[in-house]
């Protein structure tokens, strides 16, 4: 799946599952009277059970694989906070000049967690088994840029030809064309590096059986009760150094007021801060310094389903942006803190562009937009909804109001996320949605290939210019980032100006809260509490 899909499911998972509810905290509490039952483990929710821990085959759990995998190179920030790409699997590599070769070196002594060693065997399985159409896998896009990876894929080929096993430590990667973006993808969550023979020992038990679900990650998989919580314990032997806690357990299915009640309690270590909460723990002895403030790389926006008749008028999707008061959505959701956005790329992101035209709230433009599109009596339109994603739905009903102020009557349909996305995947029967996007990697490729003719047609978006796609294909072959940044960057007044392929809204503040007992925290670049897992550290003064 692409990137909507793929990064939406992560970031609802993220917010609903750490989110706090509006209950008022306890401000007379003392720091010296918090404790914790919970030892060295660091204690985590998760809003639902994982359908797998086999990261090709899913988009919306990412957290726990994220610490059980490594990658060939991995993203950290550096000391001006911006992210970059550094060695993790891979100690070196070479790109050849055509842009199209990568030799990757691999890191020696390297163990999965069932003691076999990292070889250069394992990362061509692990290719060949994302490419594998049995496999079904969800995140084929990781490689589809490898050279014969769609001959596979489409049952053509046995194997993937653009890789290579050249040593037990050195594998070659040869795309079909160059590919500025190609590695900043390998960053991503679904690049995890499998073990062949876990894997293939483990068959359908694989993702699932903590025996044959291994990585060469800094933790390992314990046991797993479903939709009770998954256990995971520290990788002694881990590459890198090992992590300071013993260990992470995810709690699931835990209601809002529920959780709040644990964390205050010293049960839970982290949590997702609204507005009135934020307010309470600010006010808390206990708990006030241990508030995060953060701007994720992310943003809400809506996607414009051009499968719709309507929708695939540029004239319906213009006045649906004009119609739309994005003002009135930050103050009233965003507690005034978010950033309007008006092109592709959110802040935080390489190729972000601050000052660009604005997209200006004009109801009587909007108007005459749609009685040049034919729709001056107006029109009926479907909204599609995630159940599961309860924060959109104020932000929907706004909506309606708004688009139905210029003469389109919207309905709000409701579904399930399984059918959610499987609605959204055929893009049948809606005309938008709307939902939240982080940036999976530290390239902001992902943000714009969305609207080319391909991956659109996963995404919702069904595209169908397209001059515009051949433009953003063209500019995503450039191999000299900077460079390829500049050219893309060169789009995106066409895409949301003129053409209103999508109508972007804010990037919004972060708030979240931590337990008095961890320190050396860190979150990952992109907010996720996943990343802090390694280096965070728990006080044992806290501790009963």
């Amino acid at each position: 799946m692409k990137l909507f899909k793929k990064l939406v499911a992560v970031v609802m998972v993220s917010a609903l599952a750490l989110a706090g509810c509006a209950k008022s905290s306890d401000s007379g509490k003392k720091s010296s009277e918090y404790s914790s039952k919970n030892g060295n483990t660091m204690v985590l929710t998760l809003f639902q059970n994982p359908k797998t821990l086999d990261i090709q085959k899913t988009n919306a759990d990412y957290f726990i694989p994220i610490q059980i995998y490594d990658r060939l190179v991995e993203t950290e920030v550096d000391k001006d906070g911006n992210p970059k790409i550094v060695p993790s699997l891979a100690e070196k590599w070479e790109i050849s000049d055509d842009g199209k070769t990568y030799t990757f070196h691999l890191k020696k002594g390297v163990k999965f967690h069932n003691g076999e060693e990292l070889k250069a065997d394992d990362v061509l399985f692990t290719i060949e088994k994302m490419m594998d159409p049995k496999q079904a896998a969800v995140n084929s896009f990781q490689f589809e840029k490898i050279e014969g990876a769609l001959d596979k894929l489409n049952g053509k080929a046995d194997k993937v030809s653009g890789v290579k096993v050249i040593d037990d430590y050195t594998v070659e990667i040869k795309l079909s064309e160059p590919s500025g973006p190609f590695l900043a993808s390998l960053t991503g969550a679904p690049a995890s590096i499998f073990n062949r023979k876990a894997v293939e020992e483990g068959k359908d038990k694989f993702g699932f059986d903590p025996k044959y679900t291994v990585g060469t990650g800094y933790m390992k998989v314990k046991d797993w009760t479903q939709d009770k919580e998954i256990n995971l314990v520290r990788n002694d032997d881990y590459f890198k150094g090992p992590a300071n806690i013993d260990g992470v357990r995810y709690l699931m299915n835990i209601d809002q007021s529920t959780e709040r009640m644990m964390f205050d309690k010293g049960e839970l270590d982290f949590m997702v801060l609204d507005n009135t909460s934020y307010d309470s723990y600010k006010k808390n002895d206990t708990f006030k310094d241990n508030i995060i403030d953060f701007q994720p790389p992310s943003m809400d926006y809506m996607i414009f389903n051009q499968n719709d008749p309507a929708m695939a008028k540029k004239e319906v999707r213009q006045a649906i942006m004009k119609a739309i008061d994005r003002e009135k959505f930050n103050k009233t959701f965003y507690n005034g803190e978010g950033i309007l956005l008006n092109g592709v790329v959110p802040p935080g992101m390489p190729g972000y562009q601050e000052n660009l035209p604005k997209i200006e709230y004009n109801v009587d433009e909007a108007k005459k937009l749609l009685k040049d599109a034919g729709y001056e009596k107006g029109l009926d339109l479907v909204l599609l909804q995630n159940g599961e994603s309860d924060y959109t739905h104020p932000m929907n009903e706004m909506l309606q109001k708004m688009l139905g102020d210029v003469g389109i009557k919207v309905e709000i349909k409701n579904m399930d996320m399984t059918s959610y996305w499987d609605t959204v995947s055929k893009g049948e029967g809606f005309a938008m949605t709307l939902g939240p996007v982080t940036a999976d990697v530290p390239d902001p490729d992902d943000f714009y290939k969305q609207f080319t003719i391909e991956p659109s047609k996963t995404n919702g978006f069904n595209v169908k210019d397209k001059e515009i796609s051949d433009k953003i294909n063209k500019a995503r072959s450039i191999v000299d980032d900077k460079e390829r940044f500049s050219e893309l960057a060169k789009l995106d007044e066409e895409i949301v100006q003129k053409d209103a392929l999508y109508l972007p809204i804010a990037s919004k503040a972060k708030h979240y809260i931590k337990s008095p007992r961890l320190e050396n925290f860190h979150l990952s670049w992109q907010g996720w509490v996943c990343g802090a897992t390694h280096d965070v550290k728990i006080n044992p003064k806290y501790n009963k």
